[in-house]
């Protein structure tokens, strides 16, 4: 794992750095699949190394980046590709909207939210890689899914157990096994 710099200057207008993302994967969605492997689409997916902070190689890295944490601006990156509002996202990461609010762009999420904004990254990256575009999976996970007792992915993604199960959903939609 390297560590990057972050400066805030490169952080000027969050929104605008998350539309720049979301545009990149809806219109890219066969660049951001070419990526080398789940490192690297996670890496995308959160807003590149400059915006994560961190280059990203492996599981080990990962352990080290919850320990360290996330900068807080990209909890504003998810929101807007996962087309949540702010409140929710801080529901999914069991954070106060307020103390949301009160954190800098550069303030660091602590282990427990780092962790799973990574885990949602993964499965935003995952649900892009098997259904084909950002769009897809935007609409997959604000449906109802069998697979998921007829519940929204989207209200699954506030655990670790939540996260492994959309995971297992894609997978059977990549193995062609209705969900």
């Amino acid at each position: 794992m390297t560590k990057i710099p972050i400066f805030m200057s490169n952080v000027v207008n969050m929104k605008s750095t998350s539309e720049v993302i979301i545009q990149n994967l809806a219109q890219e969605p066969e660049a951001f699949c070419g990526l080398q492997n789940k490192y690297q689409r996670m890496v995308s997916v959160l807003g590149g190394s400059v915006a994560v902070g961190y280059t990203i190689n492996n599981d080990i890295d990962l352990i080290e980046i919850s320990r360290k944490g996330l900068p807080k601006s990209i909890i504003q990156t998810l929101s807007t590709i996962l087309s949540i509002s702010m409140e929710k996202m801080s529901q999914l990461l069991h954070i106060s909207h307020r103390t949301i609010q009160r954190k800098n762009d550069s303030d660091l999420l602590n282990i427990n939210s780092t962790e799973q904004v990574l885990e949602i990254a993964e499965v935003i990256s995952r649900g892009i890689d098997v259904l084909g575009s950002l769009d897809a999976f935007t609409s997959w996970l604000h449906s109802e899914v069998r697979h998921l007792d007829y519940q929204k992915p989207i209200d699954y993604l506030d655990t670790s157990f939540g996260t492994t199960l959309i995971k297992d959903a894609l997978g059977r939609i990549e193995q062609g096994v209705y969900s």
